[in-house]
C-alpha cells in the first residue's frame, strides 16, 4: 500500500471522527476529538502554509484516496533548539499492525529535509515525542534511525504524563 500526504484540512474530519480510538485520543489531544474541536482545529490547519513553521498532513491510500492517518511537521514546538522540527506521526486503528508507520513517518521525514529552520538553513534534527509504553512508535522511530536521548518530557498531549525525547538526524539518509 502506497502512501500520498495532502495538508491536513476540513475534508478530513469524518474519517478522524469515526476511525479515532481511546489510544489515538490519548496520543493526539489527550482525549477523544468532539465535532466541533475538531472542525476547528482542520480549519486551522487549512490556513497553514506547506512550508510554513507549522504544517499538519493526511496520509491517504495512493489510488483510493482512503485515510489511513497523518502527522505533522512543527518548527515552533516548545523545547526545540535551532535547527530543530518537531515530527508526529499517526495511524487511524483500522489499518494499525499493517508496516504502514515507517513509511508514513519517512514521508514526514522527507518533508522536514525540504523545509528551511528558522534560520534559513537545512533543518539539522526531528525531535520526536513517545510515549513510554507506545512501543508501536519507538519501533517506527528505530526505523527511521531515531535515538531516545533519555530525556523525559511532559507529553504533549497530556501534561500529567511523561514522553522520552527522540532524536533523528535530518542530514543523514
Amino acid at each position: 500500500m502506497r502512501i500520498r500526504l495532502e495538508r491536513l484540512g476540513p475534508g478530513h474530519a469524518e474519517e478522524i471522527l469515526t476511525g479515532q480510538d481511546e489510544a489515538l485520543a490519548r496520543e493526539i489531544i489527550g482525549r477523544p476529538w468532539d465535532r466541533e474541536r475538531l472542525e476547528e482545529f482542520l480549519a486551522r490547519c487549512a490556513r497553514w502554509r506547506e512550508d510554513g513553521p507549522v504544517v499538519e498532513f493526511a496520509a491517504l491510500e495512493e489510488g483510493s484516496g482512503r485515510l489511513l492517518g497523518g502527522g505533522g511537521l512543527n518548527r515552533l514546538a516548545p523545547g526545540l533548539g535551532p535547527g530543530q522540527v518537531a515530527l508526529t506521526y499517526w495511524l487511524l486503528p483500522g489499518v494499525r499492525g499493517r508496516g504502514l508507520g515507517a513509511p508514513l513517518a519517512a514521508a514526514l521525514v522527507e518533508r522536514a529535509r525540504g523545509l528551511p529552520s528558522e534560520h534559513g538553513t537545512t533543518l539539522q534534527e526531528a525531535v520526536l515525542l513517545i510515549a513510554p509504553d507506545n512501543t508501536a512508535s519507538q519501533t517506527v522511530a528505530r526505523t527511521l534511525g531515531a535515538r531516545p536521548t533519555g530525556a523525559l518530557v511532559p507529553h504533549p498531549a497530556d501534561g500529567t504524563r511523561r514522553a522520552q525525547r527522540w532524536v533523528l538526524d535530518l542530514r543523514a539518509r
